[in-house]
């Protein structure tokens, strides 16, 4: 995918803006701060309407040992999962649905987790941010875990974000499913 393509996909202005992430002195300490200034805010995904909020629970998960070694284990540093954690806002309002299913576990408390992707220009570089949201049947949405990727275009034969070779993953009609193998699609 080229650089152009990539600025294509997310837009200019506001929106790239909101995308653009420098890792530049991002820590553990800093993300954990941002996000209790977003903690029982709702925040509100622009393309499905959906709120979601983040508390201790989640703030914990986004910022803990698993979810930075799944961040590096894609290639990126612990800094840049720091940073994107920090703007997790950002991220959510411009994320993609990419996934819906129900709970692995079969909690009768969760109604629905949700995958999303939101696009990112990371320290220059194309990235993609995953987002878990979980739908309680008591709190509602809650952002629930935060995984950093490559540019790759989900496709039924690769499977979902969560690794299920399912039809739910980018169903036909979504910007991402539509996207060819050197661009992405506007969105």
């Amino acid at each position: 995918m080229q650089k152009a393509d990539f600025h294509e996909w997310i837009g200019a202005g506001e929106r790239l803006a909101d995308l653009t992430v420098s890792s530049g002195g991002a820590t553990r300490q800093k993300a954990i701060d941002a996000l209790d200034g977003l903690s029982g805010r709702d925040l509100v995904n622009t393309e499905t309407g959906i709120k979601a909020q983040i508390n201790g629970d989640q703030k914990r998960k986004i910022v803990s040992n698993a979810a930075l070694d799944k961040s590096h284990a894609n290639g990126f540093s612990l800094s840049q999962h720091f940073a994107v954690a920090a703007k997790i806002d950002k991220a959510w309002e411009n994320a993609s649905p990419v996934e819906e299913r129900a709970d692995r576990a079969r909690d009768v408390n969760i109604a629905s987790i949700k995958r999303f992707v939101a696009p990112l220009l990371l320290d220059g570089e194309m990235a993609t941010a995953y987002l878990t949201i979980k739908e309680s049947m008591e709190h509602g949405h809650r952002i629930y875990s935060l995984e950093l990727q490559e540019i790759k275009i989900p496709t039924v034969e690769d499977g979902t974000p969560s690794g299920d070779k399912d039809e739910r993953a980018a169903p036909r009609g979504h910007p991402l499913a539509e996207a060819g193998d050197n661009h992405l699609p506007q969105v």
